[in-house]
């Protein structure tokens, strides 16, 4: 578990953002956590430091027409005289080091996982012409003489942000599933690497595509008939296009036409920047196609794209409102001319509400792009936080840079809201459980359809040896996959004695529990009846860490025990009496509450009716099980309806029942007989659509 802390710096000065140069004579103002503001100078000419930058591109414009290409030593060079001066005009703010060393000590008290925050604030256009990513490590800061973002002794992620009176409402967590749309451009006679970037995001996403159900059309199992092949490859294409949208050389218009349509959380832009021309000066835009005439060049500017990806929705109900922008653009984060309002297109998308946009503050090579989109994006749809994401990108390609300097281009603007720690925490414990149900849908699909158990001992023509060698591998391969996703999750729960800590971890220990039931489902069903009991026995020690949470707020604690018992009935333990009891309790407390909603109580009421049937390994005598596990039932229909999630799955707990949880020797007939008459009753409600 890493912790990160924010270190805020501002830097203002009098008037409006535009229509200022740089120039020693210009007094500034930083301010930075409790220190005193300081006054300071910033030792760059305009025209001088414009001229330095040109140095950091690799073609510039002949005097008499055409391009020269700039040496690497020059740019090189450049960088490393760009960082000095960066790094002095920091020292020029002394309670900088003072804050980063205390934000460091806060983000991890044992010095070997933690971060620090930069966050910058520049109220003038002209300061965003500095290249603050570039900096080195100021005399007497940690890691003097190195470069800020890059070095491991005192890790420093730096963000910009646009000076507003309110918080950007969109938060990290907004989206439950990521959505992508990937527009790509190349008018004319450019080229851009479709291709590549398209792979990078296919692969990113994977691990939330889900498995067709069928057995049959499961690509992990060999099959030498391609019509089946043809069919998975559909089936899977098609599951993809709900994931993400490729737009080949759209104009704007097509683009607001598509955010229109559907709500993206990443939107992720490859492109060429351009020059145009805004109130007689030089920006930067982005060369998009002209509507209808695709092979026609118009540059578009940020403030036209950031309309086109704010499109009110076709239906007059709200409006598209992505959580992060990639722009893999040239001078995609170059403001250009500071005498007229606006900035460069990351700073005008930010302005106009995404929180989030990456981009290059000088030329992007093509090789660099896609390094950017193979790294950041599984990372970021997993749930990592985009800042330590950031900052490992930054250094990837630092890593991997081959005569370009696509690490110091990289920028981010960044708007964080209060809670945005725990907003992350909750997306990636959201996405983790998405990609466990992935593997686990992965696992039931391999064995849904298959013959009987007892056959798999005798391979015939159906059910040959080595379609079941393969399946066998590909439960297993489903197996660890969801080991390591519970592992990664294990690694990231808090430590402390919160009741909201404890929440977390029950969560987590709870989903372990729950995907092992359900692969030991799976053994079983292969008649592989000493790994499901194995696999089995692992699930109760996962439900009995999290019972042992004591996390009573909300349907943790009797979620968890109800499993616990649940499977010591299955594996033939010895019953608890109090847990039981206890379960019982607080299930009756979150029944009877006035302050929770319907589905809350469906909840409820499932967990008391599988509680009754329990009772039968506690006591089986008890006459009146049937009748009090088929009133619960009838509740859960009255509550959230017969097609509900919780009558769908408190059905399918039943159905193990009555299926003697795919044990060899498990017997129970009461039980199973008692579960049985609940499937019936949940079926026949939902059959009649009651």
């Amino acid at each position: 578990m890493y912790r990160i802390q924010d270190v805020k710096l501002e830097i203002v000065r009098p008037g409006p953002p535009h229509n200022q140069l740089l120039s020693p004579l210009t007094s500034y103002m930083g301010l930075c956590g409790d220190g005193s503001p300081v006054t300071f100078h910033v030792d760059f000419e305009h025209r001088q430091l414009l001229n330095r930058l040109e140095h950091l591109r690799y073609v510039v414009p002949k005097p008499k027409g055409g391009f020269e290409t700039v040496a690497e030593g020059t740019r090189t060079g450049e960088l490393n005289d760009l960082a000095s001066d960066m790094a002095d005009v920091l020292s020029r703010i002394p309670s900088i080091n003072a804050e980063l060393n205390l934000a460091r000590s806060f983000a991890d008290p044992a010095g070997a996982r933690g971060f620090v925050h930069l966050r910058l604030i520049l109220s003038g256009s002209e300061l965003s012409l500095l290249p603050f990513e570039l900096a080195a490590a100021p005399q007497s800061f940690p890691g003097e003489g190195l470069h800020f973002c890059l070095q491991g002794s005192l890790p420093v992620v730096v963000t910009r942000e646009i000076r507003r009176s309110r918080p950007i409402p969109i938060g990290w967590n907004q989206y439950k599933e990521p959505r992508v749309l990937f527009i790509s451009a190349a008018p004319g006679s450019l080229s851009v690497p479709t291709r590549s970037h398209t792979y990078a995001l296919r692969a990113a996403l994977e691990p939330w595509i889900e498995w067709p159900r069928d057995r049959k059309e499961c690509s992990d199992i060999e099959t030498t008939e391609p019509k089946d092949r043809t069919q998975i490859e559909h089936q899977r294409i098609d599951r993809v296009r709900d994931r993400l949208r490729i737009l080949v050389n759209p104009s704007l218009e097509q683009i607001y036409k598509t955010c229109a349509r559907e709500q993206f959380s990443h939107i992720h832009i490859l492109a060429h920047g351009d020059y145009h021309t805004q109130a007689g000066e030089s920006r930067f835009g982005i060369a998009l196609c002209k509507h209808g005439k695709p092979n026609e060049k118009v540059v578009v500017d940020g403030v036209k794209l950031a309309s086109s990806l704010h499109a009110a929705g076709e239906d007059g109900e709200g409006r598209s409102a992505p959580v992060m922008v990639t722009l893999n653009i040239c001078d995609s984060g170059q403001t250009g001319s500071v005498l007229v309002p606006g900035g460069s297109i990351a700073h005008d998308l930010h302005t106009a509400g995404i929180p989030w946009v990456f981009a290059s503050q000088f030329p992007l090579t093509k090789r660099g792009s896609a390094r950017m989109a193979e790294f950041m994006y599984p990372r970021l749809f997993r749930g990592d936080d985009p800042r330590r994401v950031l900052y490992e990108l930054r250094r990837y390609l630092h890593m991997n840079a081959q005569d370009d300097h696509d690490w110091a281009s990289l920028v981010c603007y960044a708007a964080l809201p209060d809670d945005f720690d725990h907003q992350v925490a909750a997306y990636f414990e959201n996405q983790t459980r998405l990609a466990i149900e992935v593997q686990l849908g992965k696992a039931d699909a391999i064995v849904e359809g298959r013959a009987p158990a007892e056959k798999l001992a005798h391979p015939d023509a159906d059910v040959g040896k080595a379609a079941v060698d393969a399946e066998k591998q590909a439960i297993e391969d489903a197996h660890n996959k969801t080991d390591h996703l519970l592992d990664a999750w294990g690694r990231r729960l808090p430590g402390g004695i919160s009741m909201k800590e404890r929440v977390q971890r029950t969560s987590c220990y709870g989903i372990k529990g729950s995907a092992l039931k359900r692969l030991g489902l799976v053994y079983g069903k292969r008649g592989e009846y000493a790994r499901a009991r194995e696999v089995l026995d692992m699930a109760y020690q996962a439900y009995a860490k999290a019972m042992l949470e004591w996390a009573t707020d909300g349907v943790g604690y009797h979620w968890t025990a109800t499993q616990y018992l649940c499977l010591s009935a299955v594996l033939g333990r010895e019953p608890d009496g109090n847990a039981l009891a206890l379960s019982r309790q607080f299930a009756e407390r979150d029944k009877a509450s006035a302050s929770v909603d319907n589905e809350t109580r469906a909840w409820a009421h499932g967990t008391l009716a599988e509680l009754e049937l329990i009772s039968l390994w506690h006591n089986p005598t008890n006459s009146n099980v049937k009748e009090d596990v088929l009133r619960h039932c009838s509740k859960i229909i009255e509550l959230t309806g017969p097609e509900s999630t919780q009558v769908k799955s408190t059905r399918r707990q039943f159905r193990r029942y009555v299926n003697r949880w795919y044990l060899k020797n498990w017997n129970h007939n009461e039980m199973s007989s008692v579960a049985s008459a609940a499937v019936d009753s949940l079926t026949t409600a939902s059959k009649a659509g009651l």
